[in-house]
């Protein structure tokens, strides 16, 4: 009879190759490890069993990382109230600090608007110090209370040599032709380099003229700003330029005039008003309307 078992095929593939690529390298892997490490040890004389550890060590070691973990669980429940009260007592705190924080900002808002306030009263009170200003030089150059120059005539007067004293020229003469000067338009005047106005005089005393209470000699320089193309034509036209004139050809005196284009007269001296109170004004120098409600 004929043999009938199964027979292996010839060419069987090997067990390498038909067992699972990551089993096969697990277990040669670990195989090869053992077997390198028990070479070693068979070639140095040592046994390739493995000496067991004893394991109260891992006990202690056990043990001593509970008592640590202890300790520290301890350690953190303990601290655990205090840092409890810090944080209260931080947000305390900033409580308190924000609430100063929010007074002091309300200060500096205070401050700034009061800041505000005060830039705003120095710009009107500015504004009315120029405005008082620009009146004041205008006052000033109505008054002749401030230095002034300008175009006009100037006229020399002086005594011929050898007259009389009743035939010199005296303080009336030159409030003549001053009278007449203003009338003919003349907006500033001064007789050597005395600056003339309502405050002013001229007035003789003896034979020295005195103006502004100062003595002046002769010659006579009369200084007169105005307009220099019609002023001396306007003086002849007035009955104090027609007297004067007359009194210049009665008394034979030296007289001449010149126009110039720039005249320079200082100011008047100042005098102290004390009886003279201004019109909207009560005795004590207060303004009507000042100091009461509106």
């Amino acid at each position: 009879m004929a043999d009938t078992r199964e027979r292996p095929p010839e060419h069987a593939l090997p067990e390498h190759v038909t067992t699972p690529l990551l089993t096969l390298i697990t277990a040669r892997s670990m195989d090869e490890d053992y077997a390198h490490v028990a070479q070693k040890r068979a070639a140095a004389g040592e046994s390739v069993v493995p000496r067991a550890r004893p394991h109260w060590v891992s006990l202690v070691a056990v043990a001593v990382l509970g008592v640590m973990a202890a300790v520290v669980v301890a350690q953190t429940n303990r601290e655990a109230g205090v840092d409890e009260l810090s944080r209260a007592a931080l947000i305390e705190r900033i409580e308190a600090q924000s609430g100063q924080l929010a007074d002091l900002q309300r200060d500096v808002g205070e401050v700034t608007r009061a800041n505000q306030d005060v830039a705003s009263n120095s710009t009107v009170v500015q504004g009315q110090l120029e405005d008082l200003s620009t009146r004041v030089r205008r006052a000033e150059l109505n008054t002749g209370f401030a230095p002034v120059h300008g175009p006009g005539v100037r006229f020399t007067i002086d005594n011929r040599p050898g007259i009389d004293v009743d035939t010199e020229i005296r303080d009336e003469d030159l409030a003549t032709l001053v009278d007449g000067l203003w009338a003919a338009g003349a907006e500033a005047i001064a007789i050597n380099d005395q600056r003339l106005n309502v405050l002013g005089g001229i007035r003789n005393t003896g034979r020295a003229v005195h103006v502004n209470g100062r003595p002046v000699l002769a010659p006579y320089v009369v200084s007169a700003i105005g307009d220099p193309r019609t002023l001396e034509a306007r003086l002849l036209q007035t009955s104090e330029g027609q007297t004067w004139f007359g009194l210049v050809d009665l008394l034979d005196t030296l007289y001449s005039s010149e126009n110039v284009d720039d005249i320079r007269l200082p100011a008047a001296p100042e005098r102290p008003l004390r009886d003279v109170i201004e019109l909207n004004a009560d005795p004590a120098g207060v303004q009507e309307g000042e100091g009461s409600a509106p």
